[in-house]
This record gives structure tokens, sequence and C-alpha cells, in this order.
């Protein structure tokens, strides 16, 4: 299935200064951790109106950690509710009796929230309705507390997956997806191709009012919408097809990006390609304040077509401007020397843009912070002609991916992934079982602000230490000492005598610099 082969590439693909401009970075306030013995995916993290946040994804654990609710089937809906520090406030499971997945989640107008994925399941546990192919869309919907009010299930007669859903203007629901049925069952057009774009438009309470199928002769997958300020859609995808009536600009080679703007009643207004000569597919888009939209996807192009900048890695971040009708305004390609994958994006008030994503690059390219673990949440931060202002990364020792971000009411940001880390580098809190979702709050303000010089990172001589170890680089810096287990065993600051530490059993230390928050690794034999 393309949705679980996309996050497991991501996971395995995927402050310092800039060389030229004044560096500013966003201060990481709290971190936590959710997960139970099994694997947790956290595929979205939403801010709520009570100053919370509400996380999405899906799990195999059964009751045990944070999870308290045993699990109904292989893989199952996972949702947890968290107040404004990050404190669990509940957790719900939903799934039927085999695979549902869960990528989109959010808060509706009456205080509770719609849940959009999709299930291979009959009815079983908290399904009602019977399957309709191999996949169907799966939309639940729930009050505050997190009890589910009722479900709907919409498909045709092979696989539709879902990707993203929201709340419209009239209180109703869209979702978005991608689908391989033909006329049958909810699906009212005929397929176009391998998979088409599918859209379909629901009531509050969950009846169908439309559905439309977008698609051209080959594979076309919807990976994000949203609503406009006109009432429409704005649909953003990729697309490997051969020009037809629903495809307007020639298929270049492999994977194009394909945005689709459609009218309240779900007809297509125009359609737009942007490619090069590799795969190059949307994940996010979004309009912006002067009525156009910024896109941000993936890409392994170089300088070819639509895409002005040598590629920098074996994936990239790309992102275009484009203007209300779809005319590309500008594009710009970021990331580092290995593969980074952009997931979320959002226009800041400073009318710039903050992307965010996975990367499993070193310091090189665009990426100025060498790599904590396998891959680290990383975040680029682009000015309104899409000139780069700073970046930053954040991550523990293991694999970290990043799948939402979103503005917080303070002004800062809450970013929602998943990791398989344990303490050390960003993350705070041990892991629960394979993997788990892993929520960090960043703070409106700057971590720190410097010109061309990078500082200095905290290091220990001698490493492996024996009888006594100095702690080096900036003097004042204050700093701790963590034992294997966390826990701080002495505090200090650069510039202090040597540490007497022959009585500290062996194992793997911590250095924290409390200025930074960054982690360096320190070895007791």
């Amino acid at each position: 299935m393309k949705a679980r082969v996309l996050v497991l590439l991501f996971s395995l693909f995927f402050c310092y200064t800039l060389p030229s401009a004044t560096a500013q970075v966003l201060l990481k306030q709290w971190d936590h951790t959710f997960g139970g013995t099994g694997y947790d995916y956290c595929y979205t993290a939403q801010p709520t109106s009570d100053g919370g946040y509400i996380l999405g994804g899906e799990s195999t654990s059964g009751r045990s950690g944070d999870k308290t609710q045993a699990g109904a089937g292989d893989w199952d809906y996972w949702v947890v509710k968290v107040d404004a520090a990050g404190v669990k406030q509940w957790d719900r499971t939903f799934g039927g009796s085999a695979w549902d997945y869960l990528p989109a989640v959010r808060q509706t107008s009456d205080g509770g929230y719609i849940l959009g994925g999709s299930s291979i399941s009959g009815i079983s546990g908290d399904k009602t309705q019977p399957n309709l192919g191999a996949h169907d869309y799966w939309i639940l919907k729930l009050d505050a507390n997190g009890t589910k009010q009722w479900d709907r299930t919409f498909g045709g007669n092979n696989s539709d997956m879902v990707s993203d859903i929201q709340q419209t203007s009239d209180g109703g629901y869209v979702i978005g997806g991608y689908s391989h049925s033909g006329i049958s069952g909810d699906k009212s057009q005929a397929n176009l191709g391998a998979y088409d774009y599918w859209v379909v438009k629901i009531t509050a309470t969950g009846v169908k009012q439309w559905d439309r199928t977008l698609g051209g002769g080959g594979i076309d997958f919807l990976n994000c919408l949203q609503q406009t300020s006109d009432g429409g859609y704005i649909l953003g995808g990729e697309s490997r097809t051969d020009p037809n009536p629903e495809i307007t600009a020639a298929n270049l080679l492999l994977f194009n990006m394909w945005v689709v703007k459609l009218d309240a009643n779900g007809t297509r207004q125009w359609d737009r390609t942007f490619g090069g000569s590799g795969f190059d597919g949307v994940s996010r888009v979004q309009q912006t304040a002067d009525g156009g939209y910024v896109v941000g996807g993936n890409s392994t192009s170089g300088i070819s077509a639509d895409k002005t900048q040598p590629s920098q890695g074996s994936t990239d971040y790309w992102v275009l401007k484009l203007t209300a009708s779809g005319v590309k305004q500008w594009d710009k390609t970021l990331g580092g020397s290995g593969s980074d994958g952009l997931s979320a994006l959002q226009q800041t008030a400073d009318g710039g843009y903050l992307l965010g994503g996975t990367s499993a690059s070193p310091a090189s390219g665009d990426k100025t912070q060498a790599s904590q673990g396998t891959n680290d949440f990383w975040l680029v931060k682009l000015d309104g002609n899409g000139t780069t202002q700073w970046d930053q990364a954040v991550g523990g020792s293991g694999s970290d991916a990043l799948c939402s971000l979103q503005p917080t009411g303070d002004g800062g940001y809450i970013l929602g992934g998943h990791s398989d880390s344990g303490i050390g580098g960003d993350k705070t809190q041990a892991s629960q079982g394979q993997n788990d979702y892993w929520l960090v709050k960043l703070g409106a303000g700057p971590l720190a602000t410097a010109s061309a010089t990078k500082p200095t990172p905290l290091a220990a001589f001698p490493n492996p230490m024996t009888v006594q170890v100095t702690v080096q680089g900036r003097v004042g810096t204050p700093y701790q000492l963590l034992s294997p287990v966390g826990q701080v065993v002495h505090t200090g600051q650069v510039g202090d005598p040597p540490l007497n530490v022959h009585a500290l059993p062996a194992g793997l230390y911590l250095v924290r610099d409390q200025t930074t928050g960054r982690l360096s690794k320190l070895v007791k034999q």
C-alpha cells in the first residue's frame, strides 16, 4: 500500500548559523513520548481550542505504556489528547478486525474531532458498516471527550485510501485520497488509470453529497487538500500519466507534482503539472495570504523543466509559490547530501514559510547541523521570496520522522511525528516500544542569534574518561552531566576544575549544554 510505503521510506530517509546571515532558531519548550510496547506511528498533531493538542496515527500496541485500551485488529487508529503542557488527558483506540490506518485528525466546530483514514475491516469492533473493496475510506466522528458518535465507510470495489480530511464552511467534511475502484459502491465515476484522485464531500452527519474522480491514464496519488477562500478546494499530489482531458500539462518523466483546483461543487477549474527529470511529488499545499498557493514536496530532479536549482542529495525538499491561477512565481530546492523528505509547511506571520520534514543528511548543503541519529526532524525558514533565513534539526539518537507541523496560539509551533530514539539529543523520555508518538513544542522566540561563527559545542576530555574529566567549550557555559539513565550527577560550568569521576559506574554519559540543550556523548570506562 502506497501510504505505508511512503511512511517507511520517509522513516528511512528521513541553532547554529547560516554562512552569510543572522541565524535564528526556535527554543524547544518541551517534548513528550507516547506509546505502548508495539509499533505506534503518529501522522498528525493539531492544536485544539482549549490550548492543548490532538494526536492521531496507527498502533499495534495492546494495553501498555500510555495505551489504555486493547487493540481491535492488526493495526488500529490511536488518538491521544494532551493539554497545553503536553500531559496526556485521554487516549482512544478504534478499529475493526483487520488493518486500519489513520493519517488525518481535525478538531471540529462543536469541539469534537473528525478522523479520516482507511480500513480493510468488515463489521467488527468499532466498524459498523461492511467492507466494500480492498480498502475503503473509514470516517469517525468523536465528541470532545473522544467518544465515538458515528462512523461511515465509503468505497468502491477495489482499493480506496484516505490522505486528508477537513471540515468545510457548511459544517460538513471533504475527504481526499486515491482510488483504484471503478463505478461501484460509493464511487460514481469510472476509474481513469491505475489510481486516481478521489474526493468525497459529506454532510455534518456523514451523508455523501458528491464524489469526484480525477486522473490520467497512469498513477495519480492525492496527498493533501484544503478548502479555499472561494469555497472551492485545492488538491495536491503526484502523477505519472500521459496528457488527456484531465491532465492539461505534459508528463515530463516519472512522477510529477499535480495541483488541481475545484469549485465548491467539485468541478475542476484548472490543473497544473510541475516537475523535472526525476521524481517530484506534493506533500502539502496551502492557500497563501495573497490568494495564491505554496506547494511543498519532494524531488530527486536536477535542473530541468520547472526545477531551477540543482539537486543537493538523493531526495530534497522542493517548494513552489504559485499565483491564484496556478502560475509558478518561484521554486526553491533545499537539502543536504543525503535524503530529505518534506511532510509539512506553513505560511508564517511575516509572510514567509516554515517547512518541516525528515532528514538523514549530515551537515551539508542547506543543512547546517549534523544529524543526531539516523534521521531527525528538519525545519527550514524561508522569507516571502523563498530565501533561506535559518534551519534547525530536532532529534534523538535513533530514527525520528516528522509528519505534522502546526502553528500554536502563543506564536510557537507543535511538531508531531514518531521516533524509536531513547533519551538523548532533544528527546528527554525513554522509548516505550518499537516506535512511539513524539510531540515537540517549540517557542515563539529565538534560541540564539549569531553572525557567521558557529557556537562552540561542548566536548569532554579525555573521552573515554576514567578518573577525571574536563568539559571544554565557551568559558562560563553551564552544563549538566547525565547518567546512563538520564539522572543529573553533576552541574557545573565550562572553566571549572576537572571533575573527579573515579566513583562513577562505567557506561554512556551525556553532557548537556544548558544554554542550547544540545547533548554530547561521553563514555566512562
